[in-house]
Order: structure tokens, then sequence, then C-alpha cells
């Protein structure tokens, strides 16, 4: 490895000065503090190669003849982000995980196309609240500042392309992270301008407003596994399903209704004007997330939802996991047993989940190493939350792999290990308790039967439902 990486470094020297001939292509870099060993590369969400850090938390990959161009992403846990890869790349990446994004920076031949685009990730990013601002201005006001902040991309995109040869593709992309965040944001701005004011209908926007739409290509499949396209194309499609239901649809759905009732047109939508596989697949399932846990507590509605899920995914490649999340999702409704998972003690013996039940009401929680601040905020939160509910008794899951790690995070918190265990899969615990995020809670009975699965730790309103029914 050491050897291979000299020959990167030494390759990375001399790219400003050789011709992009070579038909292979590197990529390689520094992780500083790293959370996790390996480093993955990805090409949508096929993995092209899992390689470890070196005693200097170096990595080297190198993609051989053949290797398709274009986006990849690069994973490591729990962070990850794009890397553009052309013919003749050799790109070098640093970054210090305490600020993962932020002090991302790549180097060598094919940089600047890939330091274009995460410097217009963290300039989306910083926008959100400005964005957040001007939701309340009116249709031409609004349009107005947002041209202006396009504008702003729009001159570096000018200055990258003027000073730096790209190929169409790297044009394409880079256009691309400008214009689909501004395209996210002006068909979000009628629901949240509605929400802002507190109106009761949304307002009509004026003629021009989604001129952009004319352009729009349904159909990319570069931008296939790339966020703010897809984001936008979900926003996009979430709106022309309301739209197209208040124009065609009888009369409005009832609440309990509505939200599978746009879901459902939302699909149809997708399914008739997607034509590109990957592209629609994604969309399909992003749906099909959204619905499904949006609308967790409607088993009924979700029934029904499946089946017409169902009905447009025959090719589908995420249709097994779909309908996983569906069976997931039912098995956690209140008063069925809690499923079982393994879980690894301080001691490192096993044990099971329901063998860990002391017959109290148990209240489950989740946290990682990697995510140091959540993992401080959310143990705080626990222990303000034993003071204020001495009849519940709160287990904490930890879902790294690594036991010497959890023992050191359990030292330094100061935390008692008795209520305090391992998941020795996450895999599997992810699956089967539906853990799309850290902040979510399992509610038990003293019996293991489940009282709620889909709570918050930091709403309030979640614990007082619940202990209503206890």
């Amino acid at each position: 490895m050491r050897y291979l990486l000299l020959a990167f470094f030494t390759l990375i020297a001399c790219s400003c000065t050789s011709e992009k001939t070579s038909s292979v292509a590197y990529f390689g870099g520094e992780i500083i503090n790293p959370n996790d060993s390996y480093v993955v590369l990805y090409k949508n969400d096929e993995v092209i190669d899992s390689v470890e850090l070196d005693e200097n938390n170096r990595f080297f990959i190198q993609l051989e003849e053949g290797y398709k161009e274009g986006l990849y992403h690069f994973v490591h846990r729990p962070e990850e982000q794009y890397v553009l890869i052309e013919k003749g790349d050799s790109i070098l990446i640093r970054l210090n995980t305490l600020d993962f994004d932020e002090s991302l920076v790549f180097t060598g031949r094919g940089a600047e196309k890939n330091n274009f685009l995460i410097d217009m990730f963290l300039v989306n990013e910083d926008e959100e609240q400005l964005v957040h601002d001007y939701f309340a201005l009116e249709p031409k006001e609004f349009d107005k500042k947002m041209d202006s902040l396009r504008g702003m991309k729009m001159e570096q995109y000018e200055n990258l392309v003027s000073n730096f040869e790209l190929s169409k593709n790297a044009k394409d992309i880079a256009k691309a992270s400008i214009n689909f965040p501004y395209y996210d944001n002006k068909e979000v701005y009628p629901h949240m301008h509605r929400k802002t004011k507190g109106l009761k209908e949304i307002e009509e926007i004026p003629a021009g407003f989604y001129d952009y739409r004319k352009e729009l290509n349904y159909n990319d499949s570069r931008l296939s596994y790339f966020r703010p396209y897809l984001n936008y194309l979900s926003m996009h499609f979430s709106n022309m399903s309301y739209e197209s239901c208040m124009e065609k649809c009888a009369e409005e759905p009832s609440v309990p209704e509505r939200s599978l009732h746009f879901h459902t047109h939302k699909l149809k939508l997708i399914d008739s004007l997607v034509k590109k596989e990957e592209v629609r697949d994604n969309l399909l399932r992003n749906t099909a997330y959204t619905y499904l846990l949006q609308d967790h507590d409607n088993p009924a509605g979700s029934k029904e939802f499946i089946t017409t899920f169902n009905t447009f995914s025959e090719e589908c490649k995420f249709k097994e996991d779909v309908n996983n999340l569906y069976t997931s999702i039912q098995k956690l409704q209140p008063g069925n047993s809690l499923p079982e998972i393994a879980l690894v003690k301080p001691d490192s013996s096993l044990s099971s989940i329901s063998s860990e039940l002391s017959g109290e009401n148990t209240v489950f929680y989740f946290w990682s190493i990697n995510q140091k601040n959540h993992m401080k905020r959310i143990n705080k939160k626990v222990k303000s939350l034993r003071k204020k509910y001495p009849e519940l008794r709160f287990v904490g899951i930890n879902i790294n792999e690594s036991q010497e790690r959890w023992l050191h995070s359990l030292k330094m918190l100061g935390l008692e290990t008795e209520n305090q265990y391992r998941c020795a899969n996450f895999n599997e615990i992810s699956r089967k308790f539906v853990i799309r995020n850290l902040n979510k809670i399992i509610i038990v009975n003293p019996d293991g039967t489940i009282i709620d699965a889909f709570s918050n730790i930091y709403r309030s309103s979640d614990f007082k439902k619940v202990l209503k029914t206890i």
C-alpha cells in the first residue's frame, strides 16, 4: 500500500503537465480524525471499491480501464460526498471528520470541477435560512431574490469554465449543482409562503414563475443519484400532483385520506413521465418511503398504497426494499410484540432485546460514537427525562461495531452500563426498527408489546401522549 500511495502522489504531482490520455483514473487521499477504518467508493448504488485506511489514514483506489465516467460518491461512515471522475483524472482529497464537508479539499487532475461542486453544496447550505426568510415575500420579490442568488453562482461558474478546460459532462453537472437547488426553492415557495403568512389557500402564482420547467429533463441518467436533482424532481411531482388533483378530482379528499390520495397521484405521474429506469426507480422509492414513514400510523392507508405501488413497480429495482419497509412498519404497530434483535452487553456477551426487558415501561433510544454532538446531547436529554419520568426505564442502544470504542464512550460520558447495550448487527436493527434518524425512540409495555415505535425524544408531546396510555 505504501508504494502504491507513493506512486499515486507522484502521479498527482505530474498531473498538471500531462495530457489526459490515460484510460484509468485514480482516487485517493487522507482522512484526519477518521470515524471508520474504510473508505467506500460507489457508482450510483454499486460498490466500486472498499479500501482500508493505512497507518497514516490514507487510501488509494484505481479505476481500471472501462470504468464509467461521471458522478461517484465516497462514504466514510457516517458521512458521504460526491466526486466527479472522468478519463485520466487523478484526484486526491483531504478532509477532517470534525468538519467533514467544510474541510474537504480536492487536488490533482480533476480537482477544479470537484472543488466547485463542494463549494456549491456549502453555499446552498449556508443560504437555507436566508431563503426561508424570503418565503414571506410576494412571488415577484421572491423571484428577484432567487435570481440574484443564482446569478452570483453563475458568475462563479463562468469563472470556472473560462479558467479551466472542462468536458461538456462536467459543465452540465456543475450547472446542475446551481440550477436544481434554485428550482427546488421555487417549487417549495407556494407552500412555504402560505405557511409563513398563515394563509388558508395557496396564492395564485404569476405567469412565468415556472418558466424553467419548459427546459426540464425528467430522464437525465447522469444525475439519477444526484441529490439536488432527485430532491427537485420529487418536489416538482408533488406540486404537479396537487395541481392535477385540484383541476381534475371531483372533490378534495378528507384529511385522513389526503396524503394517500396525493401520493397515489404522484406515483401515476412519475410512472407516466419518467422513462429512464434509474431516475424513475429512485423517484418511486422516494415517494413510497415518504408516504409509508409519514403515515406510519395508518395501516389501512399503507396497505392500499403498497398495493398501488406494486402495480407501478414490476421492474423497479427497489420494489423489495419498499415492501420490506412496509412489512417492518406494520410489525411496529401498537400492540405488537417488539421485533427480536441481538444485543451485545458491556462484558461482550450476547443477548437479545426480549431477554433484557425488566417488567417496566421502557424507552429505547439510539446513539452513535460517530455523531459526537448528538451522542452527548441525547444522553444529556435522557438524564433529564429520567428525573422527569421516573416511572419509565430508559435503555440506550449504540449502533456501532467497535466494542472497544463503545466502552470508551460509555466511560467518557459517565454512563452506567446497566442500561446500555450495543446492537450486534446494524443492518438488522435499522431494518426491523425502521431507524431513519437517531432521535427516534421506541416505547414498550412491561411485557414488550409496543406502545409507540415512532416517537421523537425531543418532542415532549410524544411523551405526554404515550403516558396517557400507560
